[in-house]
């Protein structure tokens, strides 16, 4: 293999810290999402939860940016579409809250199933038909 074929055949490395970051992106993205959650199942008041609600848009659209960061393709990546579809269900709050505990129910299952896909599937872009790294 040439060393300009090497060239656009290894990916792209992470610094140490830059992964470190995202470790604690996605723990505490988990750590605000579960209380919210837990708070909307036990009917807790909005006003209660707004902290734990802002901290949870924060930390997801963190998680994105860095995504977007690391890889060009993420979002016509098999992750990044289970990750829009996962932002998009919580639109549907907005317009039937009496679906609240179903609708977060299944924006979870949609983000556990995105983030523990096959690399066959997460890393499928849908774009160019094949797996894209």
């Amino acid at each position: 293999m040439n060393t300009d074929t090497k060239i656009f055949t290894e990916k792209k490395r992470r610094p140490v810290w830059f992964r470190a970051v995202d470790i604690f992106l996605r723990s505490c993205h988990i750590g605000v999402t579960g209380i919210l959650f837990g708070g909307v199942v036990y009917e807790v008041p909005f006003t209660k939860l707004f902290v734990w609600h802002e901290l949870a848009i924060a930390t997801g659209s963190a998680l994105i940016i860095s995504e977007v960061y690391h890889c060009r393709h993420w979002l016509y990546q098999g992750r990044g579409v289970m990750a829009l579809t996962h932002v998009g269900l919580l639109g549907i709050i907005h317009y039937r809250q009496d679906l609240m505990i179903p609708v977060l129910t299944a924006v979870l299952a949609c983000g556990c199933i995105g983030s523990h896909m096959p690399k066959s599937l997460r890393y499928w872009s849908f774009l160019h038909g094949r797996v894209v790294d």
